[in-house]
């Protein structure tokens, strides 16, 4: 395993979320009290006003009160009688039936003055609840993260009441649980921190790079602006079986994820000119234009960019920070006024983005919308981009996250004893190594990326994908004979990055071993998940202990007889994808257009052999060399669509098939709930290590919905007492379940939501979450593990901190005829710990 941990830390304290009606909730346990109490004696005494109903055939209007009191105390309503009908039902009733009338009219007079007690502490408690929030949302940090996710919020919610029931309320709760339990990295909101490293809660701000990668595209695309730039021939031609086909880029519009995607299509039509257009070098636009020649040169451009026979090469270096900056400063060559003006807005962009992490929340916020309105208000005759303008922050934690590694490290190999036999070989391996061998013969060999074409240009391509995708579904949730099949030189070996929570009173009781590591999730342990960090991780010293030098270490011991290159996709749209380039030498990926300052040279492309004696498939480099292909990207590689992901399937073949931690697999679709029905599945653990939390799965309408006209408190009454009949626990993680996607994946509704059922604001919060949620198939409720008492991470205030470990784990590459029994050992035939 990884010797260095990263962690995810959040930057509010856990007590940020001391939202709860403490009082309120404890008389409402004491109504409880009181209701179960008259429910016990209710039939009785039913019972026996039903059989005292004849005996008063004489006094018509005690009889009549006999049967509105019997309906009451039936339905457990308050009643009113006068004394004279009292004595009189005493009377007839006597004896055990007679006192328990009595007990019933003591108790329900006892639990009306409590239901008056406990509106008057709703009201009360709710009062400072509605304060404390207010007083979280004005943490200087915290501002800050705000003006990052929702700078509009920020400058809505200054006036507004933070009422339970209302919308402002609602949208800073949802910040407020994210910044102080949900430990995904965003600005202020959630930091990180590297193992043993400096965490001084700097961050760095910058433009987003879709909205920098649209300024170019609306620049390029605008004759007065064009001559700026530079273009290049798209060279990623190649003919498989005799037949050209190109890679061709779809960007994405308003609202679109920042991707790429890049598609293999038929050119046969236009080969010629692919081919003339090859022969061109890198040129600026004006000098493609006299090529180009004709009527109308720029409209010919225009539709030669559009098709994707030329793409635009960026006009900011590989390693360039500000990527805006350099987009302004490419336009130092244009005198035209409308040229000066755009320039003059893009460095500003560029220069309020870098200075942005410095700001407080307040001023984040003006930043942002200032500029915002100002590239939505430019004149006519002015550019403006299709994507709106935005800024990012990562952020270094300001509390160290000293985790005792050591004392966990026996965990985090227990756990990987568990894992191994269920990381198997995918399918999607087997069938392009069949595709290969079919095409070049046993033993053969090809360029790389003429293979990877000719397989996506193939007519049965999506329904071959697919039919792959679903034999590694069938095989997953089990242990399995093909988590030995062995994999080339060139492939990563089996791999895990485990993100885990450590639940413990103190660091102390973690050294003591008096602790449950939480299996959160798991991602691929090449080092993907963490390389956008590595400038924030690295530390102004370069001392080799930063992040970029030890994932470079553990990438090297990943492939010791290859060489790995790293493959960066989408990286001039995604910033992300960006941020992680440069840790390894590159592997050009044909869709990625050039950078400046990159030489323009002919490359030779990386081949593909398969060896017979293995029946794997292995990449080299023109002199014969291993080479190891090395994803770094944050977005997942099963939801990296098109060609692309079978060229990542032969770097990392591995599917984790466990279900070994607590986040549902999205593959792993459960039925609806209905009605009243509620499907319990208990906690499981191993050891130490917590595999599953216990969750209850409901029917979406399960959770009351506030009534018109209903008095708040007796809507926090009503969720009591469904919370109690339920037998859930007073605080839950809730997931929208969905139905499985086109793609044959189940959804949830965003992330986890937390709740409290001891605060009306997180109640109202999640009532409208599910409320907003359309086709839900259930709802999810699971504890949570760690609760708000076994945080270890305490800041400098002694607050506690939630955090998230990120560890990574490898195993030795299976050879050919690898089996090792001993490890299956520890495993049941039906797969079960």
């Amino acid at each position: 395993m990884s010797a260095w941990t990263v962690h995810r830390v959040n930057r509010l304290p856990v007590e940020s979320l001391d939202l709860d009606l403490p009082r309120t909730s404890d008389s409402l346990r004491r109504e409880s009290a009181y209701e179960e109490r008259l429910a016990d004696r209710a039939a009785f005494l039913s019972d026996a006003l039903h059989a005292a109903v004849p005996m008063l055939d004489d006094a018509p209007h005690v009889r009549r009160a006999a049967l509105r009191l019997r309906r009451c105390v039936h339905n457990g309503r308050p009643a009113q009688l006068p004394d004279d009908v009292m004595t009189r039902l005493r009377e007839t009733l006597g004896g055990m039936a007679a006192h328990a009338l009595t007990e019933w009219f003591d108790d329900m007079r006892d639990l009306s003055a409590l239901r008056t007690r406990t509106d008057a502490l709703y009201e009360e408690e709710t009062t400072r609840a509605n304060e404390r929030l207010r007083e979280v949302l004005a943490e200087p940090a915290f501002a800050q993260g705000l003006a990052q996710a929702s700078p509009h919020l920020l400058d809505h919610v200054t006036a507004k009441p933070l009422e339970p029931h209302g919308k402002a309320a609602r949208s800073v709760l949802g910040y407020v649980s994210r910044a102080a339990v949900k430990t995904s990295p965003f600005s202020r909101l959630t930091a990180l921190a590297l193992q043993d490293r400096e965490a001084d809660g700097t961050g760095h701000s910058y433009v987003d790079q879709q909205h920098v990668r649209a300024w170019l595209d609306t620049l390029a695309r605008d004759e007065r602006f064009a001559s700026a730039f530079q273009v290049e021939p798209n060279r990623s031609l190649r003919r498989p079986g005799g037949r050209p086909y190109l890679l061709t880029p779809a960007y994405p519009g308003p609202g679109e994820s920042a991707w790429r995607t890049d598609s293999v299509t038929d050119v046969s039509r236009y080969v010629e000119l692919i081919e003339d257009l090859a022969s061109w070098p890198r040129m600026t636009i004006t000098q493609a234009l006299v090529r180009i020649g004709g009527s109308d040169p720029f409209g010919g451009f225009l539709r030669l960019l559009d098709t994707g026979l030329l793409r635009l090469a960026l006009p900011w270096t590989a390693t360039e920070p500000h990527p805006a900056r350099a987009l302004a400063r490419s336009l130092e060559c244009l005198s035209d006024p409308v040229a000066q003006r755009t320039r003059a807005l893009l460095e500003d962009l560029g220069e309020e983005a870098a200075a942005l992490h410095l700001l407080s929340g307040s001023e984040r916020a003006r930043s942002v919308n200032r500029l915002a309105a100002q590239i939505g208000s430019v004149s006519a005759d002015d550019p403006q981009p299709a994507i709106r303008y935005a800024v990012y922050e990562d952020a270094l934690s300001d509390v160290p996250a000293d985790l005792p590694v050591e004392a966990v490290q026996g965990d985090l190999a227990d756990l990987g004893r568990l894992l191994r036999p269920y990381i198997f070989r995918s399918h999607v391996y087997d069938w392009l190594r069949d595709e290969f061998v079919a095409r070049y013969g046993a033993g053969g060999h090809s360029d790389l990326f003429e293979f990877l074409w000719a397989v996506a240009a193939s007519p049965g391509f999506e329904g071959n994908l697919y039919r792959a995708l679903q034999k590694d579904h069938g095989e997953s949730g089990r242990p399995t004979d093909r988590a030995w099949l062995p994999v080339s030189v060139s492939s990563a070996p089996p791999t895990a990055a485990v993100l885990y929570q450590v639940a413990a009173r103190s660091t102390d009781a973690v050294r003591l071993g008096e602790y449950q590591l939480v299996v959160n999730q798991y991602n691929s342990g090449v080092g993907g998940l963490l390389a956008r960090f590595r400038h924030q991780l690295d530390g102004p010293v370069a001392d080799g202990a930063g992040l970029t030098n030890q994932l470079q270490g553990w990438i090297a011991d990943l492939f010791p007889h290859a060489v790995p290159h790293q493959l960066t996709l989408s990286g001039d749209v995604n910033g992300m994808h960006r941020a992680a380039g440069g840790v390894l030498p590159a592997l050009h990926w044909p869709g990625e257009p050039s950078h400046a300052g990159e030489a323009v040279q002919a490359e030779v492309p990386p081949t593909m052999s398969h060896c017979p004696v293995t029946n794997t498939l292995e990449v080299a480099d023109h002199t014969g060399r291993a080479l190891a292909p090395v994803y770094l990207g944050v977005v997942p590689q099963h939801l990296i669509p098109g060609v692309a992901r079978l060229l990542l399937c032969l770097a990392d073949p591995w599917v984790n098939g466990s279900r070994l931690c607590c986040t549902p697999n999205p593959v792993d679709g459960s039925p609806p709930i209905t009605g009243e029905a509620m499907k319990l599945v208990p906690r499981q653990v191993h050891n130490r290590l917590v595999l599953q939390r216990r969750t209850w799965r409901l029917a979406p309408d399960a959770l009351p919905q506030p009534t018109k006209g209903e008095q708040p408190s007796a809507y926090f009454r009503r969720v009591h007492a469904w919370r109690v009949s339920r037998g859930l626990p007073d605080e839950v993680f809730v997931s929208v379940e969905s139905p499985f996607t086109a793609a044959g994946t189940a959804s949830s509704q965003g992330k986890p939501f937390w709740l409290s059922f001891r605060s009306p604001h997180a109640i109202w919060a999640a009532a409208n979450h599910i409320a907003r949620a359309k086709n839900a198939t259930a709802v999810r409720f699971a504890e949570t593990c760690p609760d708000r008492s076994a945080y270890w991470l305490r800041d400098d205030s002694g607050s506690r901190r939630a955090a998230e470990h990120v560890s990574l784990l490898r195993w030795q590459r299976p050879t050919a005829h690898a089996h090792p029994d001993d490890e299956q050992k520890t495993y049941r035939e039906d797969g079960s710990l």
